[in-house]
């Protein structure tokens, strides 16, 4: 049961990841430029372990908090991943986008805030 509710945070939590990225992504762009931006997204392709290692990083961290699922000893610093990558993306989201709240917005805060919460309460749970 513990598994499904980790992947089931791991879901609910993609809409607002989703909305950090592009977030992200346009601050870049209005920061840095196309250019920059394009360099260094495929830097990777050119320069792995160079500039590009961030991409690697992040793909081995990502399938590091999806396989820690399956492992009970780990499954609760996943938790606690999950519930602190869910308030850092819903401190983003809010900040890079300050006037789109609208009561149509909470498709985007319910489900992340029932993730968080989830998680909390299975990480609470687990440490008794």
């Amino acid at each position: 049961m513990n598994v499904v509710v980790y992947f089931l945070c791991l879901l609910l939590l993609l809409p607002m990841a989703g909305f950090a990225a592009f977030g992200f992504f346009i601050d870049s762009l209005t920061q840095f430029g196309f250019w920059e931006v394009f360099k260094f997204i495929f830097s990777p392709l050119y320069d792995p372990f160079g500039r590009g290692i961030w991409l690697l990083l992040s793909l081995a961290s990502g399938l590091a908090i999806c396989v820690a699922g399956f492992f009970p000893e780990s499954r609760t610093y996943g938790f606690a991943i999950i519930a602190v990558a869910g308030v850092l993306c819903a401190a983003y989201v809010a900040k890079a986008y300050p006037g789109a709240w609208t009561p149509a917005a909470l498709v985007l805060v319910i489900p992340s805030a029932a993730s968080v919460s989830i998680s909390v309460y299975s990480l609470v749970r687990s440490l008794r």
